[in-house]
């Protein structure tokens, strides 16, 4: 059984989310000073997002488990 990653993605705006996640869904948003950290569930993860290294997208991970994948966002968000 496969289950559905949850994805830590740290970036500009929710534009660029639904752009680049296309088959995912934005299950929350942390906003913080610098970008606002979005918790994204879907059954597929681009290899690398085109925009991580220049923006608007700063940081990717992908967990397994919600519970690790949500106290992330909120720690990166806090900063």
């Amino acid at each position: 059984m496969k289950a559905t990653p949850w994805v830590v993605v740290e970036a500009d705006d929710k534009q660029t989310i639904q752009r680049e996640f296309a088959q995912g869904e934005i299950v929350d948003q942390f906003p913080s000073k610098e970008h606002s950290v979005f918790l994204v569930q879907g059954a597929n993860v681009p290899p690398l997002p085109n925009t991580v290294l220049e923006g608007p997208i700063y940081g990717v991970g992908v967990f397994r488990d919600e519970r690790r994948a949500r106290t992330l966002a909120k720690s990166l968000a806090e900063k």
